[in-house]
């Protein structure tokens, strides 16, 4: 199971969060802290979004830089390393796809995370991986984007 997506800017603040697992704050924000102190001296080994590999606090955390951001995929011991990987590529992709008018850039993207967690919410749904080609999430994206929001949803 994926336990949850970090995006930091390149000081190690967190732009994003998504947990998938029941975390209360003051545990997240333990382990985002200590995430940031055990990598942080690997991020310039991850330019040009080369993928790189932890174990930390009882998960793998496969990690990577795309533009002004780091992104941190972590999984429990069932999801090895390799699954991470893979389910990077169309995370990577949607946030590519959301930020190709002014680049990967910390404020195009915070400008842009509506759409993003709309296209990640297809990719990762409960935890598991969902949907991986970028044309479906789009689609499906739009789809959600497009409806009204109703007063009893809110």
């Amino acid at each position: 199971m994926i336990n949850s997506l970090l995006i930091t800017n390149n000081n190690g603040n967190i732009v994003f969060s998504k947990y998938y697992s029941n975390i209360n704050d003051e545990r997240q924000s333990e382990y985002e802290k200590l995430l940031y102190q055990f990598t942080k001296d690997e991020w310039v080994n991850s330019k040009n979004e080369k993928h790189l590999v932890t174990e930390f606090s009882g998960y793998i955390t496969v990690f990577t830089n795309v533009g002004d951001l780091m992104l941190f995929l972590c999984g429990s011991e069932e999801m090895d390393e390799l699954a991470l990987s893979d389910i990077f590529f169309p995370i990577i992709e949607s946030l590519k796809d959301i930020c190709k008018k002014k680049g990967v850039t910390e404020q195009n993207f915070i400008e842009q995370i509506p759409k993003f967690i709309l296209y990640l919410d297809e990719i990762i749904q409960r935890g598991h991986l969902d949907q991986v080609q970028l044309e479906s999430i789009q689609n499906y994206s739009s789809l959600k984007h497009d409806q009204p929001i109703k007063k009893d949803n809110v």
